[in-house]
Parts: structure tokens; sequence; C-alpha cells
């Protein structure tokens, strides 16, 4: 009697034991995904923007004597179909598994093969008035590939443009790129909103990472904070204490966080990328660390006031060479590139010597001015009357940089407590640019 209450008693603990657990992991499971990270667009909305598209295709055709132009890469697809459609299934390829023919008389069609087809007619294109150009799977190889043969179907005479190598078609990759520059009121909305969230996020996680952690683990936090909120991240460059020193581009590799970490990514929804860098440090800053921060702050500021519609990126360039040395800080401008226009390429362009890019009304910038261990980086949108920080989000500590009779607000570093870890409130504090 005694033994049989003995495996009575045994099995109840197991099975409580199990509803525990199993409560445990639900919580966990509908914890993680931040249901608040919501955003959606009317059908008509998204509708006006994609027929626009259409029509500045259209006319890039026409202008071109081109008779179509076929859609592939990942970006310019995103793009074209206000990035309710995907076809990236390979995550680091931008060459995706289906393409788009659009024709100068407004025909639209999918080219793809089976594995695509109904996911995108069913979901997204057919409701678009994509027609579909079906093949099997193993018809597109170098032994036999009937893709050409079937644009020419559709598209029997005439030069068809191409935004990647492709059959029967002439390479022209840049085409789209020069019109996705500029970013309509839709595709703005969207965009702050990928912008918000993503600066929430990796605010989110200098606040949550401790002393102790490795670069591997706060990797695994900073993914983890933004695809809870649907976001993809395209760059994760993670590093604490000596390594932020040391490398421009620190890719984890396992150091441990003793006091001072950097969290720098590169994040999308949609297509849109979004670029943006926050620091943690635990105790007061010393003295070297505080100056580089606020010349750092100083320099970013720069570029924000000279970031301008119909101006060239070459005085931008130079500008940036002088503003290094008015720091104190000649030629750090060297060690790592300084950012460009973003917007659906993580830099559609970059500065360099003799560039030719032009900065035009409605577009996004991401500059990231760096002195050796401290970097500024926020990702802008620039219009006639100034500019907006898109990744300017709340509870965070700012250096408020005051140049020609105008203030500009800088992220500085977040200061937690060594001991306790809990935020270090600090009140934002002006300096001036000169």
């Amino acid at each position: 009697m005694r033994i049989s209450k003995l495996i009575i008693l045994f099995a109840g603990i197991l099975l409580l034991t199990a509803c525990v657990k199993k409560e445990n992991i639900n919580k966990n499971d509908s914890s993680f995904w931040n249901k608040n990270a919501k955003f959606s667009q009317s059908e008509e909305v998204l509708k006006k923007e994609i027929e626009n598209k259409i029509e500045k295709l259209k006319s890039y055709l026409t202008e071109n004597q081109y008779e179509a132009m076929l859609i592939t890469q990942v970006r310019n697809f995103n793009w074209v179909t206000a990035g309710i459609a995907h076809n990236q299934i390979v995550l680091n390829k931008d060459v995706g598994a289906a393409s788009l023919l659009i024709l100068k008389n407004g025909e639209k069609y999918l080219l793809c093969s089976g594995s695509e087809s109904g996911r995108l007619m069913d979901e997204t294109l057919g409701k678009l008035g994509y027609k579909l150009l079906q093949y099997n799977w193993y018809e597109s190889n170098p032994v036999k590939d009937v893709r050409g043969k079937m644009l020419r179907s559709v598209v029997p005479k005439g030069t068809i443009a191409s935004d990647v190598a492709f059959p029967e078609t002439k390479l022209d990759a840049g085409a789209i790129k020069a019109l996705r520059l500029t970013l309509s009121d839709s595709e703005l909305e969207r965009y702050r909103w990928v912008n918000q969230q993503t600066t929430e996020a990796i605010q989110e996680v200098c606040k949550k990472i401790k002393p102790g952690m490795n670069e591997y683990e706060i990797e695994a936090i900073t993914s983890a904070e933004i695809r809870a909120r649907g976001i993809f991240p395209t760059v994760l460059l993670t590093a604490v204490d000596e390594r932020i020193y040391n490398y421009r581009h620190a890719l984890p590799g396992g150091a441990v966080l003793k006091k001072y970490a950097m969290i720098n990514v590169c994040a999308e929804k949609w297509g849109m990328p979004v670029a943006v860098t926050r620091f943690v440090h635990f105790g007061e800053l010393d003295k070297e660390l505080k100056n580089k921060i606020e010349q750092c702050a100083i320099v970013n500021s720069k570029y924000q006031q000279a970031t301008k519609p119909n101006t060239a990126s070459l005085e931008v360039f130079e500008g940036c060479k002088k503003w290094y040395a008015e720091a104190g800080f000649e030629g750090e401008w060297k060690k790592h590139h300084q950012g460009g226009a973003i917007g659906y390429d993580d830099r559609e362009w970059v500065i360099y010597p003799r560039i030719k890019e032009m900065m035009y009304n409605r577009q996004a910038f991401a500059w990231n001015p760096t002195i050796t261990g401290a970097k500024v980086e926020d990702t802008i949108f620039i219009t006639e009357n100034g500019f907006e920080v898109l990744t300017k989000a709340a509870d965070w500590p700012y250096i408020i940089v005051e140049l020609d009779g105008k203030k500009y607000p800088q992220p500085t570093i977040l200061i937690r407590d060594a001991k306790t870890l809990e935020v270090v409130k600090k009140e934002d504090y002006i300096i001036k640019a000169n």
C-alpha cells in the first residue's frame, strides 16, 4: 500500500512538473512575438503606389526604346510591388526566385517555377493583375533553359531590359535603382515604422545585456528583438570593449562584455532597410571616450546640415575632411566609409572621391561618422524644408549640438550603473559645434 501511494505521489509530481513546463513554454512562446509591433496600409493606398511605379517604368521603357522590363533583383521586386510580394527565398541572395515582366503597354506577367507561382499568384500578384508564365523547376539550368523562349512568347520583337543577366534580355541593372531613390508618402509611412521599431529594438538590447555575456549572446538577443517585430536584420555588428576600438566592422568574435558594447544594425521590412547604431557603457565614461562621442556628434550634425536636395554628394565628401580636422581628428574619415543614400538597399551609394551622385528631394540617407571607439549613425529623410531623423526613439540620452544657430540632437552612449546595472538617467546637454 505504501509503495502504491509513493508511485501515485511520484506520478503526480511528474504530471505537475510537466504542466508547469508546458505553461512556461507557452508563456515564453506567446511573449516572444511583439504583438504591439503592428502596421498596415489600405489596399487602395498600396494599389495607387504600385500604379504610379508602373507608370514610371512605362515612361522609362518608352524613353529608352525598350518593349519590356524584366525584374528579378529582390530590391526592385520589393519596390515595384510596394513590399507586399516577395521573391527572395535564399536570404543572403539579391537575385530572387521569381521575375516580373512589365510591358510598355502596361501588361504584367509573373515568370517563375511552380515552387513560387501558387504563393505569389494566390496571395498578392494575381490580385494586382499579373498573368502567370510558369515553367517546371528542372527547365531552368545550364543544359536547358526555357525562360528566354517564354519571354519571347509574350514579347516576340524588340528589346527586353533586365536588372540581372537573363536569356533574351539586355542587362540594364541601374534602371530601376534610379527610379526608387525618392520615396512617396505611402513609402515614407512604412519606412517611418521600420525605423522606429528597429531603433526601439536595439535600444531595448542596450538595456537588457549584462557584463559577462559574450558577443554571440548579444548578437542573438539583438536578432531576436528585431525578428520579434517582424523585421529582418541584414547587418549585425556586435562588439565589446577593446574590439570596438580595434575593428570598424566588428562581427561578433566571442569576446566577453566588461563595460562597453556596440550594437550596429541594418534591418529591413517591405524591402526597405534602416541603419542605426547605439552604445551602452557600464560606469561613467572616461574623458577620452566622452570627447570622441561628442566630436562624432558634431561631425554628424554637419553631415545633416549639408544633406539637402539638389546638392552634389561630392560637396559632402569634401566637407567631411574638414569636419574631422576641425574636430581634432584629421584623416579619421579614411578609416571607415562615411555612409550615403539608403532606401531600398543598405546603401544605395556611399560617398567617395570624385563621386557624381546628386541628393534629391524626398530621399533617405544614413551617415555614419566614426572616431576610433565611437560612432554616430542614424537614418534621415530630407525634403526641401529640412530633414527628419527617422531613427529617433524615446527614452535615450542625447547630445544637443548647436551649429550655426540651430540645434541638432545626436544619440550618445547609454550609461548603466556598473553594480546595479540600472540605467543612469542623464540630462541631455548642449555643446557648440565650433
